[in-house]
């Protein structure tokens, strides 16, 4: 295809993947090649040069999240993505392997808002798996100063596993199944993830195992909710007010 031919045939593609969600967007990107699901819901996203899309039954993508350069796309039924994450990958790692710059999510799999995915290498998570909080990084590329070059890998998150907000993982590395990864934790591959619980701490280390229903859940969302601590304002909180209420001296602003 022509460069000019292609260039008009990515914009229209893009100008669908921003359409709201509906059966006739997933028949039109169809279409272009991908595999989407008519029960899938994908809101308005940025998808740029991304050469295969496969969503399955009941998947979802929430608002302006944007997939760029990437090889592979694949979600499987049911799994999530939710809104603001940005998950690219560079295009020059694809010279070596075709396969470089996949995104995998197994069923009910999710990926939480508002974080950055470099997907050079490969990304997969696993069925259940919940990469959760805000801010999370995942880096599959890393300079290789000892042949002065630019190498990638795997991150693989395990099933049932959850990893924190702003936790860091990077190249080589893997969440065991069943498995969390705390908040402001960093996982590097210098440090060997080899048995299931809580890894916390730069770099993480395993700290103890964990138990729990959620763990062997086979529904995505939690329908229990529960308040176990005091909620409104308290008798404490007015009577230290109150105490500073006369002794202000300032004035008003």
């Amino acid at each position: 295809m022509r460069r000019g031919a292609r260039t008009l045939s990515d914009f229209i593609q893009l100008a669908c993947w921003l359409l709201p969600a509906s059966r006739f967007k997933n028949w039109l990107l169809n279409r272009f090649g991908h595999e989407i699901d008519l029960t899938a819901r994908i809101g308005p996203t940025f998808a740029i040069r991304v050469r295969n899309f496969r969503v399955g039954a009941h998947g979802y993508i929430g608002l302006f999240n944007v997939f760029r350069d990437l090889s592979h796309v694949w979600l499987d039924d049911y799994a999530i993505v939710e809104k603001w994450n940005w998950i690219s990958a560079a295009p020059a790692f694809r010279d070596n392997d075709p396969d470089a710059g996949t995104l995998f999510l197994g069923v009910r799999a999710k990926l939480g808002s508002r974080s950055y995915f470099d997907c050079s290498g490969t990304i997969t998570v696993r069925p259940f798996g919940n990469v959760g909080g805000n801010r999370v990084f995942f880096q599959t590329h890393q300079t290789d100063f000892a042949h002065n070059r630019q190498s990638v890998g795997r991150i693989t998150v395990g099933d049932h596993s959850f990893v924190g907000s702003c936790a860091v993982m990077l190249k080589g590395t893997t969440l065991p199944d069943r498995s969390i990864l705390a908040a402001n934790s960093t996982m590097t591959g210098s440090v060997p993830a080899t048995k299931r619980g809580l890894y916390a701490g730069c770099p993480a280390e395993w700290q103890h195992e964990i138990f729990g229903n959620w763990f062997a859940r086979t529904n995505y969302y939690m329908k229990d909710h529960v308040a176990d601590e005091p909620m409104g304002i308290l008798e404490d909180d007015i009577s230290m007010s109150k105490s500073y209420r006369d002794r202000v001296v300032d004035g008003p602003r």
